[in-house]
């Protein structure tokens, strides 16, 4: 290599060289990375839909790499303890953050500077995995059947019932608010450590409903454990065509959490390219499709560059709806 520049003038020379150095350090490290173990950080407890698809990523991930992907559960906060967590972590590739609206958007805007990072300057975004309406579910035992029935009894037994959330400042607390706000019906927040433990109380009967991700819901749905009154997109979905939507009965009501991949700040580019890539790679099995279209979920994937712009402007959506509905930390 050094016979290629020695005909530069030496500044030049030098500064080729270094390029150069950098360049093949870079691939090095590309090529090198996993070696060890990766810890997938959860920002919810165990049994909600995050922790479902870090769960199968983890897995398709060891597949393609070789090595354990080791799923870590961390909760509180609308996942914003998580994701500060990660964001203090080493910026080496070694500790991900399986990322959604709540804890990188909806949080750091109900919280503010107490979120404990800054999700804009904190974190790397490296890709959407997924996208999805949540679904609008009661307990069967509640006598509704559709939204403007569930709208007429919590008028009706106004401030009586409730709706659970997997935690205060969350997208799924988010659409309930939003709910009340539409509708003016007045109805009682019970925050959990989780979107599992919320539909186990709801499956118990502890709680009325709630908005939470298809991916745990459904099979309690097919199973007669809970039921299934809308879906929070704008629209029906083609997974649930005859399903109706929320805004159907509450116009301008529409709440679509998306998923995916994050990394602390200062993480080296060529880790952070790898880390894209092997997402895309893992978005196009057919497996993967599968296993989260069955749930509801549409896959889905883009560039670092694409998600950091995309997070950005989720962010401004979600400061203004919190700050319009006037959502205080709990």
């Amino acid at each position: 290599m050094k016979r290629i520049f020695a005909s530069f003038p030496a500044g030049l020379a030098r500064a080729a060289l270094a390029l150069a150095a950098v360049a093949m350090a870079s691939g090095a490290l590309a090529q090198a990375y996993p070696s060890r173990s990766v810890k997938l950080v959860v920002p919810y407890a165990a049994g909600g839909a995050v922790d479902m698809m870090g769960r199968l990523f983890a897995k398709e991930l060891n597949t393609l790499n070789g090595q354990p992907y080791v799923v870590e559960n961390k909760g509180g906060a609308g996942g914003t303890i998580a994701a500060a967590e990660v964001a203090r972590s080493a910026p080496d590739g070694y500790t991900i953050l399986i990322g959604a609206t709540g804890p990188n958007v909806i949080g750091p805007a109900v919280y503010g500077a107490n979120a404990g990072f800054d999700p804009l300057k904190d974190l790397i975004p490296i890709s959407l995995i997924a996208t999805t309406p949540y679904v609008l579910v009661t307990h069967p035992g509640l006598p509704v059947k559709t939204v403007p029935e569930l709208i007429a009894l919590a008028k009706a037994r106004a401030g009586k019932m409730n709706y659970a959330s997997s935690g205060s400042g969350g997208p799924d607390h988010l659409a309930g608010e939003l709910f009340k706000q539409l509708t003016g019906a007045s109805i009682v927040h019970v925050p959990y450590k989780g979107s599992g433990p919320a539909l186990n109380d709801l499956v118990a009967g502890q709680v009325d409903f709630t908005f939470v991700s298809p991916l745990p819901a459904m099979p309690l749905v097919e199973g007669g454990k809970l039921r299934l009154l809308a879906v929070t997109s704008k629209q029906r979905t083609a997974a649930m065509s005859s399903v109706p939507s929320v805004s159907e009965s509450v116009p301008g009501f529409e709440v679509a959490p998306w998923y995916g991949f994050f990394v602390p700040a200062g993480t080296p580019p060529a880790i952070v390219a790898r880390i894209s890539a092997d997402v895309r790679k893992l978005i196009a099995l057919d497996e993967v499709q599968q296993q989260l279209r069955k749930r509801g979920i549409d896959p889905s994937t883009n560039t670092p560059q694409e998600f950091a712009a995309f997070v950005s402007a989720d962010l401004a959506k979600w400061t203004k709806i919190v700050k319009d509905a006037g959502v205080k930390p709990e």
